[in-house]
């Protein structure tokens, strides 16, 4: 995902008080006439792509700098083909083949991303989820409806790709191929603030989260529990339920009053930026129930 910023500024700010007194020719009459003819919305205004330059008197300067209105800004080449919107939240614009949506607010109101979308003529719905470090610009959940294959033309990530959150410039971004006609929805990781759970599922011993160079797979509670301790980390535990075909469940309303210290771990998962989850079960098992086999190295 190629993702560029294009900022529209520049605009005129003109006061009633401005143009008081003034007096209209002809000329300027024709201009502002031209102008009030094009397409009109409330919020925000459309305005041409492609500006030429005018030398015109003043009065009719002042004519055209007084239909400038200041907000929301949506770009067209015509009526019904809008290329560009922001407000302030989210900037959208067409580049090539895709939409390119950068978040410019992670934790306004989800409505207003809907509308950004929605301006250019998408049905696209963004919810941002507090996550853990690994998690952050990572796609939690994308679907849709309406489509042949849900989620088909949807994406998510970091602008400019590969960049590190909290440096100047990096941002959340979400893609949607031109020509999308269906309902999308997307879940998108940001950075959880202070007290926030995470709402993404992540193994706490991953690179950039709390519990990172722990091996915690096939040891002890006890253990694992000592350890995250001396990271400052708060450990609460789930027993769970190996499934026959593979995987593994767990009911978090019915779990044992007490777990014993020589219980085995299978997994942590990262909660929050001071806690995780231990996954245990009583007995030692022949493989890892969270994979199925060996924990994959790049998670340790």
């Amino acid at each position: 995902m190629n993702i560029m910023e294009d900022q529209v500024g520049g605009l005129a700010r003109v006061r009633d008080e401005d143009l008081r007194g003034r007096a209209s020719g002809a000329g300027a009459r024709t201009l502002l006439e031209s102008i009030m003819t094009a397409e009109q919305v409330h919020e925000p205004v459309v305005r041409p792509r492609r500006v030429r330059r005018f030398v015109v008197a003043a009065v009719a300067a002042s004519a055209l700098a007084a239909a400038v209105v200041i907000g929301p800004g949506l770009l067209s080449e015509g009526p019904g083909l809008a290329t560009s919107y922001a407000n302030a939240a989210m900037e959208i614009e067409r580049r090539g083949d895709q939409w390119v949506a950068k978040v410019k607010d992670p934790y306004a109101d989800h409505a207003k991303y809907a509308e950004a979308f929605k301006a250019v003529g998408l049905d696209v719905t963004l919810t941002l989820l507090p996550s853990s470090p690994s998690g952050v610009g990572k796609v939690v959940r994308i679907g849709g409806s309406g489509d042949r294959t849900p989620g088909k033309g949807l994406g998510g990530g970091l602008e400019p790709e590969g960049c590190q959150m909290g440096t100047l410039g990096c941002g959340l971004a979400v893609t949607v191929d031109v020509g999308y006609t269906g309902k999308g929805v997307i879940y998108l990781g940001r950075t959880a603030q202070p007290g926030e759970r995470y709402g993404n599922w992540a193994p706490a011993t991953r690179e950039g989260e709390t519990l990172h160079g722990l091996k915690v797979d096939e040891r002890t509670v006890g253990e694992v529990r000592k350890e995250a301790a001396e990271r400052g980390i708060k450990t609460v535990v789930a027993v769970i339920d190996p499934n026959e075909g593979g995987g593994y469940g767990y009911n978090p309303h019915k779990q044992p009053d007490s777990v014993g210290d020589d219980w085995i771990v299978w997994e942590a998962e990262a909660l929050s930026a001071d806690a995780v989850r231990l996954l245990v079960t009583k007995e030692r098992l022949a493989k890892n129930p969270v994979y199925d086999g060996p924990k994959p190295a790049d998670l340790s």
